[in-house]
C-alpha cells in the first residue's frame, strides 16, 4: 500500500483518519501532535529544566529522542533523563537507560526515593489491588519525584503517556464509578508540573516512531498488570476501538472535560498520574504492541 502523501510504501494505516502513511510522514504527523500537545500544556519557556522520565518502553525513550531534537538549537532549555529503580536491587534497566542517554548527550541522574515516612502520605495494605479504593494522598513515589527535581532545578517533568493508556485510564473510572473528587480531585495540584507530549499518538505509532528514530532496536519489557479489571478494561477498548477507530480520541476529550474548567488536558494527566501509580507503574499503564505491522491494522 502507498503512502496517502507520496509515493513511497505506507507502514502504517490509521483508521481513525484514513490515511496510509510511509515512516517520514508517520514521523512528521506523530511530531506535529506531540508539539500540539505541549502548547496546549503550557509550552517551553526561556529557563526550563525538563526530565525525561525513562522507564523500560519504547514511549519514554521515543520522548527523549523527540525533545532532544526539538529543543536542539535551545540554549535556554536544558533536558536531563532520569531513571527510577524498581527497588529489586536489578541494575540492568538503569545501564540500559544511562547509554540510551549517553547516545543522545543526554545528562543522566537516578532518582533516590528513600523510605522515610511522608506526612502527606498513606499505606495501602498488600492485598487491596483496586486502585479506585486506593487513598487520594497515597502518591509518596510522586512527591519524593518533586523533592529530587527540586534539588536538580528541574522545572517540568516529562512523562511518556500515550493515547492507549490515557483513554484506557477514563474509561476505566468510568466503569469503576469512581467520584469526581477522587478522579479528577487536585490530588496533584500542587506537583511539579507533567508533560506528556504523545497523549495524543496511538501507542503503536509510538512504537513505529521509535524504531524509526533508532530507539527500538532492545527489547521492551513491560511491567505486570497487578489490576485485573484495569487489563479487562484495555482489552475491551481494543476490541471496541477495531469496530469505532475514533474511541480512544473520544475518551481523551471526554478526560479532558471532566478535568475540569481551566484543567483540561492537565487535569488529565495528574488522573493518569495518580492512576499509574495506584498501579504500580509509574511510568507503564498500558502495554506497548511488540509487533511492527504492514499496515494492515
Amino acid at each position: 500500500m502507498q503512502c496517502s502523501k507520496c509515493h513511497r510504501d505506507a507502514i502504517v494505516f490509521q483508521p481513525y483518519s484514513g490515511l496510509h502513511l510511509c515512516s517520514q510522514h508517520l514521523t512528521a504527523d506523530v511530531e506535529a501532535k506531540a508539539k500540539k500537545q505541549i502548547r496546549a500544556q503550557g509550552g517551553l519557556k526561556p529557563g526550563d529544566h525538563i526530565a525525561v522520565l525513562l522507564s523500560q518502553d519504547q514511549n519514554s525513550w521515543a520522548l527523549l529522542y523527540f525533545l532532544k531534537h526539538l529543543t536542539a538549537q535551545r540554549r535556554d532549555i536544558r533536558i536531563t533523563a532520569i531513571a527510577i529503580p524498581d527497588g529489586s536491587g536489578n541494575r540492568s534497566d538503569i545501564l540500559r537507560a544511562k547509554r540510551f542517554a549517553e547516545c543522545l548527550d543526554t545528562e543522566f541522574l537516578v532518582v533516590s526515593l528513600p523510605e522515610e515516612s511522608d506526612s502527606r502520605t498513606e499505606t495501602c495494605p498488600k492485598e487491596n489491588r483496586d486502585p479506585a479504593s486506593f487513598p487520594v494522598s497515597r502518591i509518596s513515589c510522586s512527591f519524593r519525584l518533586d523533592r529530587f527535581a527540586h534539588l536538580h532545578g528541574i522545572t517540568k517533568i516529562a512523562w511518556g503517556l500515550c493515547l492507549d493508556a490515557a483513554a484506557a485510564v477514563v474509561l476505566g473510572n468510568i466503569i469503576r464509578g469512581a467520584g469526581e473528587n477522587r478522579v479528577w480531585g487536585n490530588s496533584y495540584q500542587d506537583h511539579l508540573p507533567r508533560i506528556c507530549p504523545f497523549i495524543s499518538v496511538t501507542a503503536l505509532e509510538i512504537s513505529l516512531y521509535a524504531a524509526s528514530c533508532g530507539c527500538g532496536d532492545e527489547q521492551t519489557i513491560h511491567p505486570e498488570q497487578r489490576d485485573e479489571l484495569h487489563k479487562d478494561t484495555i482489552a475491551m477498548l481494543d476490541n471496541y476501538t477495531n469496530k469505532h477507530p475514533a474511541t480512544k480520541y473520544a475518551l481523551l476529550n471526554l478526560g479532558e472535560t471532566l478535568g475540569g474548567p481551566g484543567r483540561g488536558i492537565k487535569g488529565l494527566i495528574q488522573t493518569c498520574a495518580w492512576y499509574g501509580e495506584s498501579l504500580r507503574c509509574c511510568c507503564n499503564v498500558s502495554p506497548i504492541p511488540h509487533e511492527v505491522t504492514d499496515g494492515t491494522r
